[in-house]
């Protein structure tokens, strides 16, 4: 991960900034005050500016609201700055949390429910390691990512649907089609897991089930992946084709609990087979408006067979696809 920061001096007195891009609604900077502190700083229009006391106070990161005659400006400063790769990824996910936004009050707004968020996660103590189900289940992320998004609508977009880390009931929203995207183990009974009587509920006009099935796979095998190379992989692209994705993607990965460590390194898989079932009346789900009055949570297990009258190809791709 490229340290923003670097590349600023720091001043002799007040500080010094670097826009962030030109391509956002509001001017947001890099920057570096007289000590050398790391900071983010987000400018706005006076009449944007949040009221303190809804602001949250974050682990290792003062935030402060500072009012001019002409703007109001929200900076961010880190604290340790031997945390600078957590604090890049939150700046990038509030600097791109109101991308689309070019009202200042809502900007603002969808900025704070970003700070809230990051809030809850930088209390933690420790940021647990992915449990290989968790693995498995972000690998399959990643390859729908990849292998089927990347190509057909380029990486930009690719990232820019993927919505689950943002904490939407399902992982991405491809204009008007909704996907869960699932992994399983080819198990004789192959099924998988839903955590949630949302996650298959689709707000959107059509909506999919996609299932990755993952084979356990020897490391002398050449298509052999781990969490680590997958995510090396899709850094490596988007490196070479967007740096702004790039970005975005390092924020996103951050926020499901991802963090380069060796654990990662394995278990190794490959991945057998890819298939794509229409979520449509009469497949096998629970959602709220099926279940007994009083019921407000499920976990449950979808059995991959009873999918297989849904079989559909997914809308967007090409006819010689076949997942």
């Amino acid at each position: 991960m490229n340290n923003p920061w670097d590349s600023i001096s720091t001043p002799s007195h007040e500080f010094n900034v670097r826009l962030v891009s030109e391509k956002l609604p509001l001017n947001i900077y890099w920057g570096k005050d007289v000590k050398g502190n790391y900071l983010f700083i987000i400018q706005f229009a006076k009449e944007a500016a949040p009221n303190n006391s809804i602001l949250p106070e974050l682990s290792g990161i003062r935030l402060t609201v500072i009012h001019s005659t002409d703007c109001s400006r929200m900076v961010l400063m880190l604290n340790e700055r031997a945390n600078w790769e957590i604090f890049k990824s939150l700046c990038i996910d509030l600097a791109y949390a109101c991308e689309t936004i070019t009202n200042h009050v809502e900007a603002v707004q969808a900025i704070v429910r970003r700070l809230l968020k990051w809030h809850e996660l930088l209390k933690r103590e420790n940021l647990h390691l992915l449990s290989n189900e968790e693995i498995k289940g972000l690998i399959g992320e990643l390859l729908f990512l990849k292998d089927v998004l990347a190509p057909r609508f380029g990486w930009q977009q690719a990232v820019s649907f993927w919505k689950g880390p943002l904490g939407a009931p399902q992982d991405f929203a491809v204009h008007e089609v909704a996907v869960e995207v699932k992994a399983q183990s080819g198990n004789s009974k192959p099924y998988v897991h839903i955590n949630s009587l949302e996650q298959m509920d689709a707000q959107l006009p059509f909506f999919y089930l996609v299932v990755n099935t993952l084979a356990t796979a020897d490391p002398e095998q050449e298509d052999a992946l781990s969490l680590n190379s997958l995510v090396d992989s899709v850094k490596k692209e988007l490196s070479l084709n967007d740096s702004i994705s790039l970005e975005v993607f390092e924020s996103l990965i951050f926020q499901v609990g991802y963090s380069r460590h060796d654990h990662y390194d394995s278990p190794l898989y490959r991945s057998v087979a890819c298939r794509s079932y229409y979520v449509t009346e009469g497949f096998p789900r629970l959602v709220l408006s099926n279940v007994p009055q009083g019921v407000i949570k499920a976990n449950y297990q979808i059995s991959i067979d009873k999918c297989e009258p849904f079989h559909k190809q997914l809308p967007f791709l090409d006819q010689g696809d076949r997942t």
